[in-house]
């Protein structure tokens, strides 16, 4: 087969793709695809908080040598380390409580729009196969019946 017809193979109406969901099913992938784009700024947020660790600890480590290499070592003026790190760690905190709050509605709002539009597709599924005539079942197997309505 040539490659224009293996697009053509492809190529789908998102008609098609969402034709069994309803208003809710794409308000719950709405906030679904919301929340994954938020949960998604997680990671970059934490390599910026360590990037700001880091230059704060460097910048302690050039206060000290300066300090150290004359005769009196007073205390870094304007500078407490415990603080620093304290709200360092309230910024891994709080980033990580919501990545988990994000990825724990990116997955409900996903599960329960796939669960519900399955839920719709099996009902039509097993409407139709009601609905065929009685030479169609002397011709399908009980048990293939059985097992596409319960994939």
């Amino acid at each position: 087969p040539s490659s224009s017809t293996n697009h053509a193979t492809l190529a789908i109406k998102l008609s098609s793709v969402f034709g069994y969901a309803d208003w809710l099913d794409i308000i719950l992938m709405i906030i679904g695809l919301i929340a994954a784009v938020a949960n998604g700024t997680g990671l970059p947020l934490l390599f910026i908080v360590i990037g700001e660790m880091t230059n704060r600890f460097v910048m302690i480590v050039n206060l000290s040598a300066v300090m150290n290499s004359s005769s009196t070592c007073p205390a870094i003026p304007g500078l407490d380390i415990e603080a620093e790190m304290n709200r360092f760690a309230y910024y891994y905190v709080g980033i990580s409580f919501a990545v988990m709050i994000l990825s724990t509605i990116q997955v409900w709002t996903f599960l329960t729009s796939a669960a519900r539009q399955t839920a719709r597709i099996r009902q039509k599924f097993f409407f139709a196969i009601l609905h065929q005539e009685m030479a169609w079942f002397d011709t399908s197997q009980i048990g293939t019946l059985n097992t596409r309505l319960t994939e």
